[in-house]
Order: C-alpha cells, then sequence, then structure tokens
C-alpha cells in the first residue's frame, strides 16, 4: 500500500473540522508525503540499510520550509507554535513512525529542552544551526537505573572552579544513559545529570554535551554503545539508533549549562529564581512535558490510519448471510461493528481534547507562563498520554484482528503500525507513573479546597455521595437517557466525584488514623489512584467531545458526530460501577 494511498484523507467539511486549524498544512503534508518515492515502504532491509534510509528521510523533512518554519517558530515562541508543531509529527508518523520518532527527538526533546531550560543566549547558539541541519540533537535522560524516577538519576556534573568547566561523569553501571535517540550518529545531546558544587548536589539539571566531532569521530571520553535490534519501530523498521551513552570525566564549558532555572558564576555560587529544589525539579520537567503531548498525537494518527484501513476493509469484505443470498459486509455483522465503532468514537474525542490541550499550552507560552504554575496543564497531558497510549494498543490489535490474515500482511500496514506503536506506553514516562501525576493534582485540588476543615469536608463530601447515587440511579430508570450526551456526561462525573472521595477518606485513614507514612497510604492505593486518574481524564475527553460536537458549524456533519448505536448494541459488561458502588 502506497503512502498516497494511505494519506489520502479526502476535503470535505466534516474533514477539515476533524483537522481543525491546521487543516490545509495537513493537506500539504499528506500531498507532500504521499507522493514522495522516499518514503514508500520497503521490506528485507538490513539493520544499516533502514537506519540510512530514516536518516535520508528526516533530512528530507527537515529541511522542507514547513517544517523549518516550525523550528523558527519555537525559537522565537511564536503563538500556536506548539499546534503546528504537533500537527507535522501527527502527520509525519503516518507516513513512517521511525522517522517522526527521529524527528521528535531533535525538535520537541533536544530542541525542546534549549527551548525551555535555557537562556536566550542558547536558543540563538544551539536553535538556528539545528535547524539548518548543521549538527544532530539527541536527549539523555533515562538511565539504566533510573526510568521514571528522574529525581534519582545518577550522572553526574560536577563543576570545576580553577577550569571553569563542568566535568560529566558515569559512575557506575545504573547511571548508563539508555534508549537514547540518534546515539549512533548525534553531534550533541541534551544530556541530565546531577549538579555537583563543593559536594553538595543542586538536583538534576540539563547539559549540552558534544559526543561526536563533524567527521563522526566520538570525542574523548565518551563512549556510546548500540542497542541494535528492539520490537517496534526499533525492531520491525530499525530506523531509530538508540544506544547506550557513557562518560568518563567528559570536560564541557560553564557556558553548557542550560540555566534558566538555575546558573552557576564564574565563582561558583549557584543561583536559582526558584529557591525550593523540589520545586526547581518540578518546574524544569514542566517545562518538557509539551513533548508528552507530542506522542498522544502520533498514537492517536496510527490508530486512525489503522482504523481506516481496518473500517473500508469491513465494508469491502463480505461473509456469511441469509441462506440462498449474497453474503454481507462484515461490518454489518454487530461484533465487528462493536470491535471497531467504539475505537473510532475514542479516536474523535481524544482528537478535540489533545487539540484542546494543545491551545491551552500555545497560550500558556504565548503569555510568557512556560509551565511552571500550570500543574493542572501537566496533569492533562499525562492523562492524555496514558489514556492514548493504551487505546492505540487495543485500538490496532482489534484493527488486526478483524481483518483477519489479511490485517496479518505487512503491506496493509496494520500489524506494522501495532507493533511500532507499542513503544508509545513507554515513551515519557510508564503510563501508570503518568496517572500518578494525575492523581497528585486531583488530591491537590481537592486539599485546597478543605485545607481549613479537612474532616468537614471529607463528611460534607459523604453526604453529597449519597444523594449523586440517588440522582444518578433516577437517571438510569429512564432508558432514553442512557444514550444521552448529557447523562453520559452526569455519569462520568459522578464516577469521578465517587472514586476521588473514597480516595482521598483511603489516605486520610492510613496517614492520619493508622500512622502511615504517605508512600506507603499511596502505594497501597495505587489501583485506585490508577481508576481515578483514568476517570478524569475520561471526563474531560467527553467534555471536550461534547463541545466539540455543539461547535461543529454543518448541521450534517453535527448529526454524524452525534450518531449513535441503538441501545442493544451497547456493550453494557464493560461499563461497571467503580469500587463496587451502585
Amino acid at each position: 500500500m502506497e503512502p498516497a494511498q494511505d494519506l489520502g484523507l479526502g476535503d470535505s467539511s466534516l474533514n477539515r473540522y476533524l483537522d481543525g486549524e491546521f487543516w490545509s498544512l495537513k493537506k500539504e503534508l499528506r500531498r507532500l508525503l504521499g507522493g514522495c518515492p522516499l518514503f514508500r515502504h520497503r521490506y528485507g532491509l538490513s539493520l544499516d540499510e533502514m537506519r540510512a534510509l530514516t536518516v535520508q528521510r528526516v533530512k528530507f523533512i527537515l529541511g522542507h520550509p514547513l517544517v523549518k518554519r516550525a523550528f523558527q517558530e519555537q525559537a522565537e515562541k511564536t503563538k500556536n507554535f506548539v499546534n503546528r508543531g504537533l500537527v507535522i509529527g501527527e502527520v509525519l508518523s503516518t507516513a513512517d513512525l521511525a522517522t517522526s520518532v527521529k524527528c521528535g527527538i531533535i525538535y520537541w526533546l533536544f530542541g525542546g529542552a534549549v527551548r525551555n531550560l535555557g537562556s536566550p543566549r542558547h536558543v540563538t547558539q544551539w536553535l538556528q544551526p539545528l535547524k539548518e541541519q548543521q549538527y544532530i540533537g539527541m536527549f539523555a535522560m533515562t538511565e539504566r537505573g533510573h526510568g521514571s524516577n528522574v529525581r534519582g538519576i545518577q550522572t553526574e556534573a560536577t563543576f570545576d572552579l580553577a577550569a571553569q568547566e563542568f566535568v560529566i561523569h558515569t559512575p557506575c553501571e545504573n547511571a548508563q544513559k539508555m534508549y537514547i535517540g540518534n546515539a549512533m550518529g548525534g553531534n550533541y545531546a541534551a544530556v541530565f545529570a546531577q549538579l555537583i558544587i563543593n559536594g553538595s548536589s543542586q538536583g538534576p539539571h540539563c547539559f549540552i554535551v558534544p559526543i561526536r566531532d563533524e567527521n563522526g569521530g566520538l570525542y574523548p571520553g565518551v563512549t556510546a554503545i548500540d542497542m541494535m535490534h528492539k520490537e517496534g519501530l526499533h525492531g520491525v523498521d530499525n530506523g531509530v539508533d538508540n544506544g547506550i551513552l557513557i562518560f568518563n570525566k567528559v570536560r564541557i564549558p560553564r557556558e553548557n549549562l542550560l540555566d534558566k532555572f538555575g546558573s552557576v558564576a564564574p565563582d561558583g555560587k549557584y543561583h536559582s529564581p526558584i529557591k525550593n529544589k523540589s520545586a526547581r525539579f518540578n518546574a524544569m520537567l514542566a517545562a518538557l512535558t509539551p513533548s508528552r503531548l507530542g506522542v498522544t498525537f502520533q498514537a492517536l494518527s496510527t490508530m486512525k490510519l489503522g482504523l481506516t484501513i481496518a473500517i473500508r476493509y469491513s465494508h469491502s469484505q463480505r461473509q456469511f448471510g441469509p441462506k440462498a443470498k449474497e453474503e454481507v459486509r462484515i461490518i454489518e455483522h454487530q461484533t465487528q461493528t462493536l470491535r471497531l465503532m467504539p475505537h473510532l468514537a475514542t479516536v474523535l474525542a481524544l482528537t478535540f481534547t489533545s487539540r484542546y490541550a494543545g491551545a491551552l499550552l500555545d497560550e500558556d507560552i504565548f503569555q510568557g507562563k512556560e509551565l511552571v504554575s500550570s500543574r493542572a496543564l501537566q496533569a492533562l497531558m499525562a492523562g492524555l498520554k496514558a489514556y492514548s497510549t493504551w487505546e492505540n494498543v487495543s485500538c490496532l490489535q482489534d484493527c488486526r484482528e478483524s481483518t483477519g490474515g489479511m490485517g496479518y500482511m505487512m503491506e496493509n500496514r496494520i500489524s506494522d503500525l501495532k507493533c511500532d506503536a507499542d513503544v508509545f506506553v513507554t515513551f515519557e514516562g510508564d503510563n501508570v507513573v503518568m496517572l500518578q501525576v494525575v492523581a497528585r493534582e486531583l488530591l491537590a485540588q481537592y486539599t485546597k479546597q478543605h485545607k481549613d476543615q479537612p474532616l468537614s469536608g471529607l463528611l460534607w463530601s459523604w453526604v453529597a455521595s449519597v444523594s449523586d447515587k440517588l440522582r444518578t440511579s433516577f437517571l438510569a430508570c429512564n432508558t432514553d437517557a442512557i444514550g444521552n450526551l448529557a447523562f453520559l456526561l452526569k455519569a462520568v462525573n459522578f464516577r469521578e466525584r465517587v472514586l476521588q472521595r473514597y480516595l482521598v477518606a483511603r489516605i486520610y485513614y492510613k496517614v492520619v488514623t493508622k500512622k502511615e507514612d504517605f508512600f506507603h497510604a499511596w502505594n497501597s492505593c495505587l489501583h485506585h489512584i490508577t481508576l481515578l486518574s483514568l476517570a478524569h481524564t475520561h471526563r474531560v475527553t467527553l467534555e471536550q467531545f461534547s463541545l466539540a460536537v455543539r461547535s461543529c458549524p454543518d448541521p450534517q456533519d453535527q448529526a454524524l458526530l452525534m450518531k449513535k448505536e441503538p441501545l442493544d448494541l451497547i456493550p453494557w459488561g464493560k461499563f461497571q460501577a467503580p469500587l463496587g458502588q451502585d
């Protein structure tokens, strides 16, 4: 199946509405990629051949004026630059995920670290040559012993006062930087390390560390180990050259510290606009969260493509039917419909919600907030990343099964997408860890609301729970209301409130009554925490979908977005009350 067949999604009013503000940009990119011989799918290539092809594709994409403009907007913090960059990654993912990932490492991870953690001087020094492809950037945060727990990384950056340099060092095997994209061909890395001054750590900071010279030779003290074959885009396509980076007392200039949140003066004194070490660390990570939303857009693109292929196939393929009559299309079989249509509805809802998150992110950056105080937005992006990537795994598996043996053929792309996109659940942090970010923010909001009288607030919540339950039970008796969007919104709101109240009660009992330390109390509620965080993300997603439906300008398109299956087709067994509640 050629790229042009994959990417030609039409130009109807509904297509434009679903593509959003940047529909014309998406259309141009689809035309560009669909007609480019470089992006025709090839099989049987060796590891080196596949990586070389991916490098060619990356150079082609990054050299295109549309993408160079996105780089310039990133450097200048132009309004809507986040959403523009996200949709470029979304369309590129439908053509080749390995290329999309490598571009994301360069643009969102390395480039984002420079823009969000560096000073204007760093932006000028590093982003302009990056845009012109004068070097290849990489992002080195994850370590062998610390994946999601960035606070505990062990790579060291010790300040040498006499030499005015930082000494980057890997003190043990667990400190080795792993799964570093572009590691086998990149020139510079944004390396996270513990900033050590006079034997004391100021916490993780980000440093620009040279890895290779212009001829491709490793600098003294740097070791790069190829991680070779891996699952998915690192195994099937083999396009992303992941590797392990090890540093043996590598010296870099003092100026290579990205110093927006913490700087070291020539006299060795440390300065930061955020005095609290924990708050400073959170601000640094918050500045990098746009890449989480980028994973959501990539997950959505693969689901859209997989569903397009599976649903078209289901309308063309016929199996079974009334005796002595023509076989019916397989989409008319109830099980086929129930396999695919819920995923389609979820993708549509997530499309509007991810766009909403991107708009909030753009507005924060444009107003100069830089994400430091927007904890609710960070939680939203963490929740969307978990929800969309788990949905991606489930959706593509159903697409594969619903297309039978044809879906197993690489040329039909579903099995390829399924394998490539599996890594999304690990990108940017394990999903269970991401959901804890959501729950912590929800509990922080609750605590703020009832900070003066936590116990009376808890009692008030229990009273409210009883009335909530009665109202919901009454509505549920009306079967005409169950399929109504307004009722569904009330139902997901109710579910989230109940889960939040019960979680607060459980943690309050463990910490206050039983005197448990917070970590063990939290750890004993992790399953509950996951349920609450997903319920919150589901509620926000349904709300954004409801708003998008009401805002749709074309009545026929609006009616199509509101179309629902008869009640006898709804898989009621999938909807269970939280924690055994009615």
